[in-house]
């Protein structure tokens, strides 16, 4: 099973993937760039992962590869602008970026992710920034528990989440390094239920995360209402 990191928390799609600090959409308040994005990148690892072995085998045999060679290695750059919904407000977003990602031998992964997501209210009007430069690596494939469940490790690099009013200042920002180990419960329809999240190796302020993800809300609602 396969999915993508996201700086958030709730639950997600193996399939859509997601990728902020965590590897899931949120319950409410989804960075949807960044899912977009990291949904993108999850589906060109289940290619990867039909591919890698054969792959890997290639580069071994061959004298002239760098050991160091990513087996896969993707760059897109993206834009879209859809309905969307942001902590319960309905509204339009618009969405641009780049997205980054190699796949190891090893089967191990580095993505590079920067992105920029304007969210504007429906009702009000009002819009926020919602913005991303950061580098994720880890295992690409998550360790399978005795009881069921699977876990991610992944270390996040850079700015995984700066929120901020269209033109205005900053709200939150969180940036840094940080290792996050968590814990899923698969579901139907290759849904995946966060059970738990365990972070270690932080540098720099992570505000959101310190919060259980409770600041996105508590700071986008009022400058959007």
């Amino acid at each position: 099973m396969k999915a993508s990191r996201e700086y958030s928390r709730g639950a997600t799609s193996a399939d859509r993937g997601s990728h902020r600090f965590l590897l899931i959409k949120r319950t409410q308040g989804v960075l949807t760039a960044t899912r977009l994005a990291i949904g993108r990148a999850s589906t060109v690892r289940k290619l990867a992962l039909v591919l890698a072995g054969a792959l890997a085998l290639t580069i071994a045999a061959s004298g002239s590869a760098s050991a160091a060679a990513p087996v896969v290695n993707e760059h897109s750059n993206f834009t879209d602008t859809f309905s969307d919904e942001v902590c319960g407000i309905s509204g339009t977003s618009t969405v641009n970026g780049v997205d980054n990602f190699k796949l190891y031998a090893d089967n191990t992964f580095l993505e590079t992710l920067n992105v920029r997501q304007v969210f504007t209210a429906e009702q009000s009007g009002k819009s926020v920034l919602l913005f991303a430069a950061q580098q994720t690596s880890g295992p690409a494939d998550p360790i399978e528990n005795a009881d069921g469940t699977i876990t991610f490790i992944t270390t996040f690099k850079g700015l995984p989440e700066k929120l901020s009013i269209a033109g205005g200042p900053t709200l939150s920002r969180d940036a840094g390094v940080v290792t996050l180990t968590q814990t899923f419960l698969p579901l139907s329809d290759d849904e995946l239920e966060l059970l738990s999240t365990t972070a270690s190796g932080e540098h720099g302020p992570h505000p959101d995360l310190a919060s259980d993800f409770e600041l996105f809300c508590n700071v986008l609602i009022p400058a959007l209402t």
